[in-house]
């Protein structure tokens, strides 16, 4: 693997920058030299001073550092979700069985994440394993979550059903909510805050109906109203409107509700076979379920 210095050489090189234009203000033009010829290290901040004028995030240069490859537990994490939409358990098993003996954290979660997407896929409830145990109290022994834990923490709802602690499950959205807030700024998203959020909040959504907390479900529509829809990617505003449609199949007008169901099915239906049959699923189960909710409530 190439030396930090060497791949800043690279990149400034494939942008056709200069070394003055890269360092001016930061080291000296000898120092530069030995530093991009790998003999001299520098501190973090200069790092990412350096990067500031190469116009490259620390992400993308930590992928080119790794000759163009995502770490393996992210890799890993992004395959593990992408057989979970297209329901692909055979390759979400062969992924938890790559990472549930590793000795590595980041492995670990990985494991943990699937075997909780594989039970869950099945039933609402499942026993807690160790892996799982461990990610629990990983992520509640601080009250800060980094990125990584956001994007982990959302699957604290489904151990905290299993382990008979619904009680907790406000606590860990008034958490995940907080964090959140941390990354999202007043007029931009960097890091696709929104979408985590909409992603919880469908979860949630799903686990309160599940569990019969229905004044908590209705309130949901409130928090998905208040995330930025400017904010969102394709894949949140979906989120966004399943959420609505399944709402109003419950509580609100079921004509509305089956109307913009039928528009999500529609955009669906454009890919052949369907990518997110976790939609479809959600969708079938709640068309049945809602029925049964405004029959026994007497919703009009």
């Amino acid at each position: 693997m190439k030396t930090i210095g060497q791949t800043v050489k690279m990149i400034r090189q494939i942008k056709g920058f200069t070394q003055s234009e890269v360092y001016s203000g930061v080291m000296s033009r000898s120092f530069a030299h030995r530093f991009e010829n790998g003999e001299n290290d520098i501190s973090a901040a200069k790092l990412f001073k350096i990067l500031d004028n190469l116009s490259i995030s620390a992400n993308e240069f930590r992928f080119i550092q790794n000759d163009y490859h995502e770490p393996t537990a992210t890799s890993l994490k992004r395959r593990l979700l992408r057989a979970y939409n297209g329901h692909d358990l055979q390759t979400m098993g062969q992924i938890i069985a790559e990472t549930q003996k590793s000795s590595r954290l980041s492995y670990k979660s990985v494991a943990a994440m699937g075997q909780i997407l594989v039970v869950t896929y099945y039933s609402k409830t499942f026993t807690v394993t160790p892996a799982m145990e461990n990610l629990w109290d990983t992520l509640f022994a601080s009250q800060t979550w980094t990125l990584e834990e956001i994007r982990q923490a959302q699957i604290l709802l489904p151990i905290a059903v299993s382990r008979h602690q619904e009680k907790l499950i406000s606590e860990i959205v008034r958490r995940f909510e907080n964090n959140c807030r941390q990354y999202l700024q007043a007029v931009d998203d960097p890091f696709h805050i929104a979408d985590e959020l909409m992603d919880l909040y469908l979860s949630l959504f799903q686990i309160e109906l599940n569990l019969a907390q229905y004044q908590s479900a209705k309130e949901i529509l409130n928090k998905i109203r208040q995330v930025n829809t400017l904010d969102l990617s394709w894949n949140g505003r979906f989120q966004q409107q399943l959420i609505t449609a399944v709402w109003q199949l419950y509580f609100g007008s079921e004509k509305k509700g089956l109307a913009l169901i039928a528009k999500l099915v529609a955009v669906e239906n454009l890919y052949s076979p369907p990518v997110d049959h976790n939609l479809l699923a959600i969708i079938k189960v709640r068309k049945r379920l809602a029925k049964q909710y405004r029959k026994a409530n007497a919703v009009d």
